[in-house]
């Protein structure tokens, strides 16, 4: 049986790979000590399984995660040249990682959910190829709940990797403009209810 240290491989607990299999944690020690299944410990002498072994007897092919998503906004079209920079320092780093790399980039507020190229990543996100999603500043993605975002991706195994942490002026200034956007956006929606509302009653008193 071989140690755990030194494996980047994905463990299972044997009560979580006994529940996949479909047998019991016995059955899985039976198994270790017959050879049947490639078993690990751990520094605590507590036996793994490696999700490869599960899959093995499964009959399901193991995939490498292998693919990065590197993904770059700007929020107008006048930013394009700032998109274009952008891109390249992020793929100037992935290539580094050395992963197969997928860009997706859009031109739209962060604060809008139907970007084409964001909605395609997040397509992406089921694939068990991907590795790790890129992108060099957090609000890059999404400017409300990248915490959460980077919560689930975590769930699927998949990294969320930001290469800068404080952002640039230009990129305070995208903020304040998507904001400026934003309010206007609800003033026309509020006002418009409004006028429709005072039409309706004034179409009631004729």
């Amino acid at each position: 049986m071989k140690n755990l240290k030194g494996y980047t491989e994905k463990h299972l607990r044997l009560s979580e790979a006994a529940n996949l299999l479909g047998v019991t944690t016995q059955t899985l020690r039976e198994w270790d000590k017959a050879g049947k299944i490639d078993a690990v410990r751990t520094n605590g002498r507590q036996r793994r399984i490696p999700l490869s072994e599960v899959n093995r007897l499964l009959g399901v092919d193991s995939v490498v995660r292998d693919t990065t998503l590197v993904y770059a906004r700007c929020s107008t079209h006048k930013q394009k040249d700032n998109l274009d920079r952008q891109i390249a320092r992020l793929l100037e780093y992935a290539v580094t990682l050395g992963d197969k790399l997928e860009l997706y980039k859009d031109i739209g507020s962060g604060l809008n959910e139907n970007r084409p190229q964001f909605k395609q990543l997040l397509k992406r996100l089921g694939s068990p190829e991907i590795k790790k999603i890129l992108i060099e500043y957090k609000d890059r993605l999404c400017r409300y709940g990248f915490s959460t975002f980077k919560a689930y991706c975590q769930t699927l195994g998949i990294e969320v990797e930001v290469m800068e942490e404080k952002e640039s002026m230009e990129f305070e200034q995208e903020f304040a403009e998507d904001i400026v956007a934003l309010v206007a956006s609800y003033s026309a929606r509020l006002y418009g209810r409004r006028g429709g509302r005072k039409k309706r009653e004034e179409n009631t008193v004729a």
